[in-house]
């Protein structure tokens, strides 16, 4: 598993260890730069101070250029030769060093190996001084080292505070943690925001935005159920009563009644269950297809042509009087149940002779739905209520499950539309409108 406080340590040390090393390396080179100019600067000035001095004897051999403590002075090689060419000092008897044309400071190399040299040459005498550049390199890199050690040292003590530093800003997180794990699954109370660090407050409205959604569900899922059970007791138990009235029967007529009765039972408890299971579909949160482009004015010749013969059957006169153009984005099967249920709301509840008409146009940018029946209506006290789930207007004479509506509410928020009830052109009746957005 990957840890955060292993990764930041592993980065931070990581770029610590880099900017040493980059430090260190620049460090070198400036070093090796500036001790190349003081020591260019003392080749001159021993140079200078043996133009006119007497010549001094050459020191013993076994002090000469291998010794450490001349190593440490500077290991800098003096030769004198006079108008003759002749060698009369060097400072360094077992370096024979030749005698390097032109004047001036110049970087030549000697038995493989690169030498700094001044010649200043005089009227009675030449002099040159000579030091090895792996001098230079030499005191250049102890002068990088003296910043690479500090860093390395601290390198471990950084860890350490680093490793202390994160875990201590990392406790919200695992005190969050803990709190998440010890609820149990109807605890949905948001977790506290105060004290917390900004780079952990957003995690948590974002977990608290969730607990609240989770919360909302919840409380449908537990309201619909006990809303099914309540309701599909009494088809249920009416179901049974007429199983019993069947088997009590004793003539044909009885059992044809009783058979009758309860095929109408089954067909009610059928009825509600599937509608049940619609409204549990449309729930928010549930049904997440992507949307597509569906025509509207397709859709609404399918449904009424599917539920002619129904309206045939009540002599009911169904009809499209208006079909135009309607195109918009949704759910084309979710689209079909919310005209079928407002088709079959409003052929249940017009009496025979009546007629039940739909049209569908476009009006700026939304495609209008319009069902209007002939029949008893809906007291404009009870609009707001009919779109309640289980809902029944009173005195209707209508069997139903109070979903119908209900449904086609959850379907027209879902797609992000309008619904709106009004009395019919004649002033009995009921219309339906529903506005959805065109694609």
């Amino acid at each position: 598993m990957t840890s955060i406080r292993h990764r930041l340590l592993a980065w931070l040390l990581s770029a610590l260890l880099s900017a040493g090393l980059a430090a260190t390396a620049m460090t070198y080179f400036q070093a090796k730069e500036d001790v190349g100019e003081l020591f260019d600067y003392e080749l001159q000035q021993i140079a200078a101070s043996m133009r006119h001095q007497q010549i001094p004897h050459p020191p013993p051999a076994e002090n000469g250029f291998g010794d450490e403590e001349d190593n440490e002075a500077g290991d800098f090689v003096v030769q004198v030769w006079d108008q003759h060419g002749a060698l009369v000092y060097t400072s360094h008897p077992d370096v024979a060093l030749p005698r390097f044309t032109g004047q001036g400071l110049s970087t030549p190399s000697w038995h493989g190996q690169g030498w700094r040299v001044y010649v200043a040459p005089a009227r009675t005498r030449t002099v040159q001084v000579a030091q090895p550049m792996s001098a230079r390199r030499e005191m250049a890199a102890k002068v990088a080292l003296r910043i690479l050690i500090p860093i390395l040292i601290l390198i471990p003590v950084l860890g350490i505070v680093i490793w202390i530093s994160v875990g201590r800003g990392l406790r919200p997180l695992t005190a969050i943690s803990a709190a998440l794990a010890t609820r149990n699954p109807g605890a949905m109370e948001p977790l506290p925001e105060r004290g917390l660090p900004g780079e952990v407050k957003p995690l948590v409205r974002a977990l608290n935005d969730l607990l609240s959604r989770l919360g909302r569900a919840m409380e449908t899922q537990r309201r619909f159920i006990a809303d099914a059970a309540h309701e599909l007791r009494t088809p249920l138990t009416a179901v049974q009563l007429q199983l019993q009235l069947l088997a009590r029967a004793d003539s044909a007529a009885e059992r044809e009644s009783a058979l009758s009765d309860l095929t109408s039972g089954v067909q009610r408890a059928i009825h509600l269950v599937q509608q049940l299971l619609m409204m549990a579909r449309i729930e928010p949160d549930i049904s997440r297809e992507a949307f597509r482009p569906v025509a509207l004015d397709d859709v609404v010749n399918t449904v009424a042509a599917e539920y002619a013969p129904l309206a045939l059957d009540k002599k009911i006169d169904l009809g499209v009087v208006r079909s135009e153009p309607a195109m918009v984005r949704g759910d084309a099967e979710n689209l079909r149940v919310l005209v079928g249920n407002l088709v079959d709301n409003g052929i249940r509840y017009t009496p025979s002779g009546g007629s039940v008409d739909l049209s569908v146009y476009a009006s700026d940018s939304e495609a209008v739905l319009e069902v209007e029946d002939t029949g008893p209506g809906i007291p404009p006290e009870e609009r707001s209520r009919v779109f309640d789930r289980f809902y029944r207007a009173l005195g209707s004479g209508v069997q139903g499950s109070g979903l119908g509506l209900a449904i086609v509410k959850g379907i027209v928020e879902r797609h992000g539309g309008s619904l709106s009830l009004a009395s019919g052109k004649t002033g009995r009746g009921l219309k339906l409108t529903v506005r959805l957005k065109l694609a």
